[in-house]
């Protein structure tokens, strides 16, 4: 009788598809029409992580206009301003804040002390992204909630396939491969019961992306393997306007592990129009 159990629940595993998978999960969310309907999305968080041995707290802010904007702002640290991430339907910039010299030898171990080889004492940095990095940062403009690129994907010329499953935590997932129009793959698995995203994993230069400073990160020269790994794991979700959006998760990329808590989630309240302005 046991393997007669058994043997039901993996037909039942495999009879799911990832278009159905999906459509759970947009109406776990909140649904497919309320997830459409997000214009505007702020998010306040903090941020807390371990770096050069210290425990260390960072307010992180991200802005998003479906469609048109997208900036992931982060606040400074161990002597450098605040700096973000901005992208439109049109360009992309890197601001990296002004970098303050301390003690004798700056931040980062470059020539004359400083980050990454700049002296002491740097103003801010602007970047602009070229067109080809403009273009596949285009799904960040996605504003049907926290995953937006799942939500009515094939539309968008996203492609999905089920990848069998997994636990995350010891939760029974499916692990739906979600492959962008741009090329980029991002891996998700959600939970069997609640039909939400437990985990999000990328490997590559789509890890860094899934940072939230992938951008930021290749501007200061970072390269990393093909097959380094990040992973965000969703801890708990907050309901919001209907919407289900993660309150608690925990960030994992290479060695670094960070605990990040969105405290206020604002979904359609406008933005403040200093998120459109770079300093």
């Amino acid at each position: 009788m046991t393997g007669l159990f058994l043997l039901v629940g993996l037909l039942s595993v495999k009879a799911q598809t990832a278009d159905e998978i999906i459509a759970k999960y947009e109406a776990a969310a909140g649904g497919r029409e309320k997830l459409e309907g997000i214009r505007y999305l702020e998010v306040q968080s903090t941020v807390k992580l371990g770096m050069m041995g210290q425990s260390i707290e960072l307010p992180l802010t991200l802005v998003r206009e479906k469609g048109k904007l997208f900036r992931r702002q982060l606040g400074g640290v161990m002597g450098v301003g605040d700096s973000f991430t901005m992208v439109t339907d049109t360009s992309g910039t890197i601001y990296v804040g002004a970098m303050r010299g301390f003690g004798g030898g700056g931040f980062g171990g470059g020539p004359g002390g400083g980050f990454g080889g700049m002296s002491q004492n740097n103003g801010p940095t602007i970047t602009n992204m070229k067109p080809e990095e403009v273009s596949s940062q285009q799904y960040e403009l996605d504003c049907a909630g926290a995953f937006g690129e799942l939500v009515n994907f094939a539309a968008k010329g996203h492609t999905a396939t089920l990848d069998g499953t997994g636990k995350v935590s010891k939760v029974p997932c499916y692990k739906v491969k979600l492959t962008l129009k741009t090329g980029q793959v991002v891996t998700y698995y959600i939970d069997q019961q609640t039909s939400l995203v437990k985990q999000v994993e990328a490997t590559g230069d789509m890890a860094m992306n899934l940072t939230g400073f992938g951008p930021m990160m290749r501007a200061f020269g970072s390269r990393i393997g093909k097959d380094t790994k990040a992973t965000l794991l969703i801890k708990e979700y907050k309901e919001v306007k209907g919407v289900q959006y993660p309150a608690k998760c925990i960030l994992s990329f290479g060695p670094v592990e960070s605990e990040v808590e969105n405290y206020t989630i604002l979904i359609n309240e406008g933005l403040d129009e200093k998120w459109y302005h770079v300093k």
